[in-house]
C-alpha cells in the first residue's frame, strides 16, 4: 500500500522515517538500514548470454538449410563455395546477435536512473556518497542541474522546478513547493514529492528520502518489467511462419529445377550450384542474400 508522505506534515514525514533534519543518519544507522533493506538499487532482468543468443540463430529453418547446402558442397567437392555460404551464415548470425544484444541492454536503461553522486547530511556533515548508498531516512541536499536518486519529501525549497516528464510525459517543468498536499491528489500534481529519476531544472532544496530502489515509483515499474513473461509478439510469430513457409517453398523450387536440369543433361556440379545460388538469394536474414 502507498505511503502519502505528501499528505503528512514535515515533522510527521520526519518521524516516520526516523532521521534528523539537522544531523541526518549515524554510519552506524546507514549499515543497519542498508543490511534491512538493501542498496539503492533496481531489479535486472537476466538475459541470455552473447554465446547463447548466437547458437539460437541456428534454430532458424533457413539457416538449417543453408548448414545442410554447406555438408553437401563439401561431399561434392565444392570446398569454396562451401566456405562461402559458411561466411555467409557466420556473417548473418553475428550481426543478429549484436542486434538483440544491443536489444537486452537498452531494455536494462531503468537501472542507471538512480546511479548518480548525491550530496547528503549524514553524522551532521555534508558528504557526497554514491547514489546506491543512500537510505530511507537520509537528508538529501539538491541543486540546479542534480539528479533525483530516490523518492524524496521536499523539507524546505527555494524557486525549485523539476523535470518529471519520465514520469508524467509533460516535457514543461513543475514548480514544487514544500507544504502538505491531499491525500487524493494524483502523482503528476504532488508538488511537494520528488521522484527518482527526474531532474532539477533550476533552484534548490534540501529532502528526506521516504523511499528507495524497488519501493520508488519508478522502482516499481522496473520490477514489473523484469518480472515480465518473454512471449512472442504476432510479427515475430507469423515472421517464423513466414520463414518455415519460405524454407518449404526452397526446398521445392530446388528440386523442381534439380529435376529439370538433370533431365536436360546438365553436369550435377551445375545443377547444385544452381540450386545454391536459389538458396542463399532466397535468404530473409538480416543481410541483403
Amino acid at each position: 500500500m502507498e505511503k502519502k508522505y505528501f499528505a503528512l506534515e514535515i515533522g510527521d514525514a520526519i518521524k516516520k522515517v526516523n532521521t534528523n533534519i539537522e544531523h541526518g543518519l549515524s554510519s552506524s544507522e546507514i549499515k543497519k538500514r542498508i543490511d534491512e533493506n538493501g542498496l539503492n538499487t533496481f531489479p535486472e532482468k537476466k538475459h541470455d548470454s552473447i554465446l547463447k543468443i548466437f547458437f539460437s540463430g541456428f534454430k532458424d529453418p533457413i539457416v538449417l538449410l543453408l548448414i545442410f547446402t554447406v555438408i553437401v558442397s563439401f561431399f561434392i567437392g565444392e570446398i569454396i563455395d562451401g566456405c562461402v555460404v559458411i561466411f555467409i551464415i557466420i556473417l548473418d548470425l553475428i550481426l543478429g546477435t549484436i542486434e538483440e544484444y544491443h536489444a537486452n541492454k537498452n531494455a536494462d536503461s531503468l537501472k542507471n536512473l538512480v546511479k548518480y553522486e548525491v550530496k547528503v547530511l549524514r553524522d551532521g556533515e555534508e558528504r557526497i556518497i554514491d547514489s546506491t548508498y543512500l537510505v530511507k531516512g537520509d537528508i538529501v541536499l539538491l541543486e540546479s542541474g542534480d539528479h533525483i536518486a530516490a523518492d524524496m519529501r521536499i523539507i524546505e525549497c527555494s524557486n525549485l522546478q523539476v523535470d518529471e516528464s519520465i514520469l508524467t510525459g509533460e516535457s514543461v517543468s513543475i514548480c514544487k513547493v514544500s507544504h502538505v498536499i491531499k491525500e487524493d491528489t494524483p502523482l503528476s500534481e504532488r508538488k511537494n514529492m520528488l521522484y527518482a529519476g527526474c531532474s532539477v531544472i533550476t533552484g534548490r532544496c534540501k529532502a528526506v528520502i521516504v523511499e528507495t530502489g524497488i519501493d520508488t515509483i519508478v522502482g516499481h515499474i522496473a520490477d514489473t518489467v523484469s518480472k515480465i513473461k518473454e512471449e512472442k509478439s504476432p510479427l515475430t510469430i507469423r515472421m517464423e511462419k513466414l520463414s518455415k513457409q519460405i524454407s518449404l517453398m526452397i526446398i521445392i523450387i530446388g528440386l523442381i529445377i534439380a529435376i529439370v536440369l538433370y533431365l536436360k543433361g546438365i553436369p550435377r556440379s551445375d545443377i547444385f550450384m544452381s540450386v545454391v545460388a536459389l538458396t542463399v538469394s532466397a535468404m530473409p536474414e538480416g543481410l541483403p542474400l
